[in-house]
Formats: C-alpha cells, sequence, structure tokens
C-alpha cells in the first residue's frame, strides 16, 4: 500500500500498481495529484481518507461519488470527530476502458468546517490520473518469421508411439 499525507489531511492509500500523491499550488483548497497505474480490465481497491485536525466534530463530502474509472465503495457524506479520521473505501475499475491516460477531479470537502472560527479547513482536489496498460499480448519483439501459436490443431499428436501402433479406441 501507497500512503500520502496533505496538509488537510486526505490521504490516499492504494492497493493499486502504482499511486502517488503530489501537491500543486492552487488558488482555492489545495490541489493535489493522484496518480495510478492499472493494466486493461483490472479492479483494484484504494481507500480516500478525510482528518479532522480541527477542534469540533465536521461532516465531510467525497464528491462526485463516481467517475467513469472510480467509485466510492461506502458513504460519501461521513462525520469525522476532532483528532481523528474516516477511510472512503474507494475501487478503480479498468473495465471497459481503452489503454491510455485518463482523468478526473474529486473534491473532499469539509461541509461544516466554517461553523468553527479557528478552523482552516475547506476542501481538498484530487486530480486523479489514472494510466490504463494494455493488457494484449505484445508481438512487437517477436521474429517477423514467427507465427504465434495456432489456436486449433487440425491433427493429433501422440508421441512416443510408432506409426504403426495406434491407441485402443473406446
Amino acid at each position: 500500500m501507497i500512503q500520502a499525507r496533505t496538509p488537510f489531511g486526505v490521504v490516499l492509500l492504494g492497493a493499486a500498481s502504482l499511486a502517488w500523491a503530489q501537491q500543486t499550488s492552487a488558488p482555492a483548497g489545495n490541489t493535489f495529484e493522484w496518480r495510478v497505474q492499472l493494466k486493461q480490465n483490472a479492479v483494484a481497491p484504494s481507500t480516500i481518507e478525510a482528518v479532522n485536525r480541527c477542534k469540533k466534530t465536521h461532516r465531510f463530502q467525497v464528491d462526485p461519488a463516481t467517475l467513469p474509472f472510480m467509485r466510492v465503495l461506502g458513504p460519501t457524506e461521513f462525520m469525522v470527530k476532532p483528532k481523528s479520521s474516516f477511510k472512503a473505501p474507494v475501487e478503480f475499475d479498468t473495465r471497459n476502458l481503452q489503454p491510455g491516460l485518463h482523468e478526473a477531479l474529486i473534491v473532499v470537502k469539509c461541509l461544516t468546517c466554517r461553523s468553527e472560527p479557528t478552523c482552516t479547513e475547506d476542501h481538498e482536489n484530487l486530480r486523479v490520473f489514472l494510466t490504463v496498460l494494455s493488457s494484449a499480448p505484445d508481438w512487437s519483439s517477436v521474429d517477423p518469421g514467427q507465427k504465434p501459436p495456432s489456436a486449433a490443431r487440425t491433427t493429433q499428436s501422440w508421441p512416443g508411439v510408432s506409426p504403426a501402433q495406434k491407441p485402443p479406441k473406446r
């Protein structure tokens, strides 16, 4: 599992083949990049963790709940007690996706943070970059004279049996 902490308190945990978060500058809320690589036709669990660093319990939301390649498996709105966290399970799904780069934006919002004067949290932007790797065999390194194995055989092979011997009929 790979973990990346952010100042706001969103943590990304993943079983994906490659995932990391990197902060980039943004005017409203912090923006983090979440880069994931998965093979085509794969499903991989991960987690988005909202950490409440405030003095009061707050309601957080993961928006949107569904992307073309990822969905939240649990509740999209949840309460987080002071100085604690909540892990929202998500699932990456590359079935029905073409190989290549797919992008989306997830916003993790604190819906009640403005009610606490000392709270500085509001929302975090997670820019998700999913690279879908081809699951097809790569024939680029095959000798041009070599042919791929045939799916169907036209003759039956009997190793160790001379032409005069035939297997018993059933």
